[in-house]
């Protein structure tokens, strides 16, 4: 069993199976899921990544030095850590601007259908055809008219858990509006402090590992994916762009697209101002 990375968000500590499944087996210890994750998922602040996942894990452990994985034991070498911070390197505003329109444009076209991507290209709408679905759409765009009203306490309490998956697309939008937040302050070094608190204050609902990655971007820290993509927003490169982008929205079935569009939509509000 060969560690190819960890994150450096994981607390040393006895973990419990909480769940398992194809591309992920999760651990639990208190409020924090740690993930045995393939390659293929890559690094992020709680993950390890492994290069080939144990079949009927059950337990974890992680101490100083070592990860123990049922009787396997993984060092931990210093060049396998995983650093999450959101890029804090000061980018160009114009830049990130027009990346961010463009990054818009590219989530209308390449999102699988019933992600928020259709906040860019309202066409997208006609995909919730049933009757529930259509709830949850007028649901999803009221959302939006809080938050684009200034109202963040009552978006975010609009939108939270909402949506079908392990993680609802609701849950995985505020995780991507409070990562464009923090990148938006550490990159652009816009005051968005405020908007960060205010939202996380009413994010946490039933949902342990949306919790888990809420906390994790309301701490600044995202997933090597998501760091690629912020990297590329600041650079010139449409094509570093575009395949940045395609990475990040293999994330589980909308997951990767209602993180996007949540980091989206929360840059080009502090555009906005």
């Amino acid at each position: 069993m060969d560690l190819i990375s960890y994150g450096d968000s994981i607390p040393e500590g006895d973990y419990r199976l909480h769940s398992a499944f194809a591309n992920a087996i999760n651990f639990r210890k208190g409020r924090i899921i740690v993930s045995l994750v393939p390659p293929l998922t890559g690094a992020g602040p709680l993950n390890l990544v492994l290069k080939q996942l144990p079949p009927g894990a059950k337990r974890l452990r992680a101490s100083r030095f070592y990860f123990y994985v049922d009787e396997n034991r993984l060092r931990k070498e210093p060049e396998a850590l995983y650093s999450s911070a959101v890029p804090s390197a000061e980018a160009v505003p114009e830049t990130v601007e027009v990346n961010t329109e463009a990054l818009a444009v590219l989530l209308a076209r390449k999102a699988p259908p019933k992600s928020l991507a259709f906040i860019f290209s309202p066409p997208r709408e006609k995909d919730f055809s049933r009757v529930f679905e259509k709830h949850l759409l007028a649901r999803f765009k009221r959302a939006m008219a809080y938050f684009r009203a200034g109202n963040y306490a009552r978006g975010t309490k609009t939108i939270r858990g909402l949506g079908l998956g392990l993680t609802p697309s609701g849950d995985d939008f505020l995780a991507g509006m409070l990562a464009g937040l923090h990148f938006a302050r550490a990159a652009l070094r816009f005051d968005t402090g405020a908007r960060i608190e205010e939202i996380f204050f009413h994010a946490e609902g039933g949902n342990l590992i949306s919790n888990t990655f809420l906390r994790a971007s309301y701490e600044g820290k995202v997933n090597a994916k998501v760091r690629r993509l912020m990297v590329a927003l600041s650079s010139g490169s449409s094509r570093e762009l575009r395949a940045a982008a395609e990475a990040a929205l293999q994330s589980g079935h909308t997951s990767g697209a209602d993180f996007c569009s949540g980091l989206v939509f929360s840059l080009q509000n502090a555009f906005k101002g």
